[in-house]
């Protein structure tokens, strides 16, 4: 967790992007000074229980975090900061709706203007190799959020290719960017199957590439060991990171 106290914000408003995902803005004076900027920006959010107005968060101390007394933990869980606009005081959060929301999605589908949610520092080691010969990104709907500021980041003139796992074409969503997407439409198979298939099945740019990729942690392995043993892609130019775990 940060050293610096998380930040209570407030939902400035939400719309739906997809029919599965919901973005919400959030603004406040506790949002000065954010450095939201650049790609794949994590952040943990804190999220109220029932019964709370706005989330216990922790004080930072030279001892660490120290919590309220007396008061519930917040349910606290990983984002990534889809847009940050330090003029307009606003930070989108793009959160996917899935069948039996966990704490995170039922607060996006239901918050209203004025609601309530604590945002910690952003962090976050990716930055675009601009000797890579090529570019490829690979994720989920999950991923999302994250693949956007990595496509808006990424150097013009070099190849760039994006293979997006998502349930059906309703939930394709524009991108930034000069990359060539190629959505893969899950259907009714397993998570991370078709994606999987998709990448192995791919004839990628030629040269030495760089590769950013996110999603269902075991397609995630299964991927990065692809592209190290049989695409013979450097280790040091492939970040990967398992969002979620199916099973």
């Amino acid at each position: 967790m940060s050293t610096t106290a998380p930040r209570l914000l407030q939902v400035r408003r939400s719309v739906r992007v997809t029919p599965r995902m919901v973005r919400v803005t959030l603004a406040g004076t506790e949002l000065a000074g954010f450095g939201g900027d650049g790609p794949d920006r994590r952040i943990k959010m804190f999220f109220p229980v029932p019964g709370q107005e706005r989330p216990a968060v922790p004080r930072a101390t030279s001892g660490g975090p120290l919590w309220p007394p007396g008061e519930p933990r917040p349910a606290i869980r990983t984002y990534t900061v889809r847009r940050f606009d330090a003029d307009a005081g606003e930070l989108d959060v793009d959160f996917v709706l899935h069948e039996g929301h966990g704490p995170a999605a039922a607060w996006a589908r239901d918050a209203r203007p004025g609601a309530w949610v604590g945002v910690s520092e952003p962090g976050g080691r990716y930055e675009p190799d601009p000797a890579a010969g090529f570019h490829l990104v690979i994720g989920d709907e999950t991923a999302l959020p994250a693949v956007a500021t990595v496509l808006a980041a990424l150097p013009g003139g070099v190849p760039a290719v994006a293979f997006l796992e998502v349930a059906d074409a309703d939930e394709e969503q524009d991108l930034p960017g000069a990359a060539d997407v190629r959505w893969v439409h899950r259907g009714d198979r397993e998570p991370g199957v078709p994606l999987a298939e998709a990448v192995r099945a791919a004839d990628l740019p030629a040269g030495s590439g760089q590769a950013w990729l996110s999603g269902e942690s075991a397609c995630v392995r299964d991927l990065r060991k692809h592209l190290l043993d049989e695409r013979g892609l450097d280790r040091r130019r492939v970040y990967a990171t398992g969002y979620w775990r199916l099973k």
